[in-house]
């Protein structure tokens, strides 16, 4: 499955700093790709990405504690980044970039 218009879409939104909107994104994504035996493996990539723009999210409304819990699952599943071969990876890697970057922006 391609998914790679969409990914390009929310990278985008991410850039701008909407993280709620790529989080609505991501979680669509998420469902699409969960209940299928094929992308399973692949859909806990985007459910790192739905709790990374919680994350950032929650750092911008200053809730540190929430994002910490929220980070914590967001690195339980971002090894499969790299580990998993997929014709989305690029874009997969382009967003953690972005992730960290943008979290590392709303940390004070």
């Amino acid at each position: 499955m391609d998914i790679n218009l969409s990914l390009e879409k929310i990278i985008l939104i991410l850039e701008n700093d909407d993280f709620i909107k790529s989080h609505d994104l991501f979680e669509e994504l998420w469902r699409k790709y969960k209940d299928n035996e094929d992308t399973r493996k692949e859909s806990f990539i985007l459910k790192a990405f739905v709790n990374g723009s919680v994350t950032i999210e929650l750092l911008k409304m200053q809730r540190y504690e929430h994002s910490s819990n929220v980070w914590n699952t967001y690195k339980k599943y971002e090894c499969l980044i790299d580990e998993i071969e997929s014709i989305n990876s690029e874009n997969y890697k382009k967003i953690k970039e972005i992730i960290y970057k943008k979290r590392e922006k709303y940390i004070k």
